[in-house]
């Protein structure tokens, strides 16, 4: 049980910060997806219900921040999960190379799923200039993923080391 309010509170920690940087750094013009990485490497390493909750709460606090439709960015985390937990039985997932491209796969379909969802639901227009953003994001998103991978690997081997 303290596992999973642990995992509340540091997914919303980990929201804020990536809200933060966002703002201050890009302007709000482009989204720094650590959360989206998080869920691939989640989908890659976890079991499926840790996943398929890390996920869901990812997802529906970025929904109750960022201010989008609630559930919007919760079912998209969970679809990706998915897609991340089944797909890494016939990848190579300690690769690299599969990592950049998974995840710039990922952020690429991610954003252009909501962009037209935003189209069909609300009539908003996109922006001409909107899938090279799309693309920036994913391609900055993708080489950053192995990092963020190593790191969540060496976290979790001084978190779970056995004690001698």
């Amino acid at each position: 049980m303290f596992h999973y309010l642990l995992l509340l509170i540091l997914s919303l920690l980990l929201i804020v910060l990536q809200s933060t940087v966002t703002d201050i750094v890009f302007s709000n013009s482009f989204v720094f997806e650590v959360s989206l990485i998080i869920i691939i490497y989640a989908g890659f390493r976890f079991e499926m219900i840790k996943g398929l909750l890390l996920a869901f709460y990812l997802g529906f606090i970025l929904d109750l921040i960022g201010g989008s439709v609630p559930g919007v960015l919760a079912l998209a985390y969970i679809m990706i999960f998915l897609c991340s937990f089944f797909i890494s039985d016939l990848l190579d997932t300690g690769k690299n190379h599969v990592i950049v491209l998974f995840s710039f796969i990922c952020v690429f379909l991610k954003e252009t799923m909501l962009q037209t969802f935003y189209f069909l639901v609300f009539d908003i227009r996109m922006r001409p200039d909107i899938f090279s953003l799309i693309l920036i994001q994913s391609f900055v998103v993708g080489l950053v993923a192995p990092v963020v991978f190593h790191l969540m690997d060496r976290t979790g081997i001084f978190l779970y080391e056995k004690k001698a």
